[in-house]
């Protein structure tokens, strides 16, 4: 195979794959990404068994045709310090590929193509169409909720469940939930419902454009899904199990709200957590009528306190939680103002908002 491409567009191409490539696996196969020249387009395809990305770009012609596999990380280090010019790559058939770019040259070795796992075929197929920027904005809202711990694998990953012209995004740790909705276009006539993983989703975060372009997810066969946008195919395999009724965890609405600045609540709370340790997380609010106390004290650093505004006509009540869990939804909100429902110290504060709910539970304080 021989092509010439852009340096720029070869690199961008190169790194929307090279994230899902897995260099510590016992497959040696999946360390590089695949390199194929068909009908004057490269198709460049990374995976890792359980996440795959194939993006695909036009050529100018004349171009071979032709496929090989190349170490992903090094190929994409090479093109990133070449100079923005012209790059000619050819592949022989000893696997060996060189790259030419102005005075540059380098030679590396690679592994047969039909070694390269081959991902399911995408075309067709009934499923849900939604404008990429929405499904992106879901992404936003939820995907910093997903567990990061082992012991409940199931909840590794977000849900994803379309109806009624309605997709929702529903990601939890077990001690925070965020429910997040957008319109789709279609949701074909099957309802959807599946367990993302938590790289996919991070993945499908990263390369997810603010684009009014739809988007088509599709379930395959074996427990599979496929996102198709743009010149890019994702293809993931799904988390087997039954993700937890999340709907009987959100309490009814509660007239107990606390309203103030959302960017004046984030900085109070950012700044009361410079005051937390690995074994004193929780920062305290105080609340009384037409205010709200941030603090945090602790035996090993000292004690932060800070005063804010805020409407809030209830009985005074003090209520801790994991400052975290507060800063992750805060800056995802578009609002200039944040209203909180708070119905006692040991029951769940609630955000509400048109396309997303955010629960979190509070904390102990000794």
């Amino acid at each position: 195979m021989r092509l010439t491409i852009p340096q720029p567009q070869f690199l961008k191409n190169l790194q929307m794959v090279e994230h899902v490539v897995n260099e510590r696996s016992t497959l040696p196969i999946l360390a590089n990404v695949l390199l194929e020249t068909a009908n004057n387009e490269l198709l460049l395809t990374a995976t890792d068994l359980d996440v795959g990305i194939q993006c695909r770009f036009p050529l100018s012609p004349p171009t071979e045709q032709g496929a090989v596999a190349l170490p992903a990380r090094k190929l994409t280090t090479i093109v990133r310090e070449l100079p923005e010019d012209l790059v000619t790559l050819e592949a022989k058939k000893n696997h060996t590929a060189t790259l030419n770019c102005g005075t540059s040259s380098f030679r590396i070795p690679g592994l047969p193509a039909e070694d390269f796992p081959v991902l399911p075929p995408t075309d067709g197929g009934e499923g849900v169409r939604i404008p990429q920027a929405a499904l992106k904005a879901l992404v936003a809202q939820t995907a910093y909720a997903m567990s990061m711990e082992e012991t409940r694998f199931i909840l590794n990953g977000a849900l994803l469940a379309a109806q009624k012209n309605t997709l929702t995004m529903v990601a939890t740790d077990g001690r925070r939930l965020a429910v997040a909705t957008a319109a789709a276009t279609s949701v074909g006539k099957q309802p959807l419902e599946a367990v993302i993983p938590s790289k996919t989703v991070r993945e499908l975060g990263r390369l997810l454009q603010e684009e009014t372009d739809e988007l088509a997810l599709v379930p395959l066969k074996d427990n599979q899904l496929t996102f198709r946008f743009g010149q890019t195919t994702i293809v993931t395999r799904l988390i087997e199990g039954q993700f937890p009724s999340y709907e009987k965890v959100i309490p009814p609405p509660s007239k107990n709200t606390m309203t103030c600045q959302r960017q004046q609540l984030t900085n109070a709370i950012r700044r009361a957590s410079l005051m937390t340790t690995a074994t004193s997380q929780a920062v305290v609010f105080e609340l009384g009528r037409g205010r709200l106390i941030v603090s945090k004290e602790s035996a090993e650093l000292g004690s932060a306190r800070e005063e804010l505004e805020a409407e809030y006509a209830g009985e005074a009540m003090t209520v801790a939680f994991n400052p975290e869990f507060w800063l992750d939804v805060l800056k995802v909100l578009e609002t200039e103002q944040v209203t909180i429902e708070l119905s006692g110290p040991d029951r769940p504060a609630v955000i509400r908002q048109p396309s997303l709910t955010y629960l979190v539970l509070p904390m102990k304080v000794a």
